[in-house]
């Protein structure tokens, strides 16, 4: 998700460096969609902050699209959330990818179907040897 470039244009501005550095990498692909904000958004009574849309169907939609086609060996999803146990179950049963996924220690584990799925762990010093450091401001 990224702001948006009129309501918001520095924080916007600063996403798109850091979506730029990051499609440096070959293996990365950056899938971005606009933040919703609320009507009343920038309004000093306003307490609604902008959310994400779509996007939880479009990682669906990628799981089981990646899965069917057989690319890869794994299809790793790196989520918590139970929405993606319908997409998780379709491509487990018609795919011709293994599907894992991956969380952080302590987050709810996905079950798709009641099955218990492979699942990387991820700890604190996991975020710490990954995260991106620069400054994009």
């Amino acid at each position: 998700m990224h702001p948006s470039n009129q309501r918001e244009p520095r924080l916007y501005s600063a996403n798109q460096r850091q979506a730029a550095n990051w499609s440096r990498d070959p293996r990365v692909e950056i899938t971005s969609r606009t933040l919703r904000y609320p009507a009343n958004w920038g309004e000093s009574w306003c307490q609604e902050r902008p959310r994400e849309k779509g996007v939880d169907v479009l990682v669906a939609l990628d799981v089981v699209d990646l899965a069917q086609q057989g690319t890869y060996d794994v299809v790793i999803l790196a989520s918590h959330d139970t929405d993606m146990e319908p997409a998780i179950e379709r491509a487990l049963y018609r795919g011709r990818s293994k599907v894992e996924t991956g969380g952080w220690r302590g987050a709810r584990r996905l079950k798709p179907g009641r099955r218990n799925v492979w699942r990387a762990t991820l700890g604190g010093a996991d975020f710490v040897r990954v995260r991106d450091r620069r400054d994009y401001w």
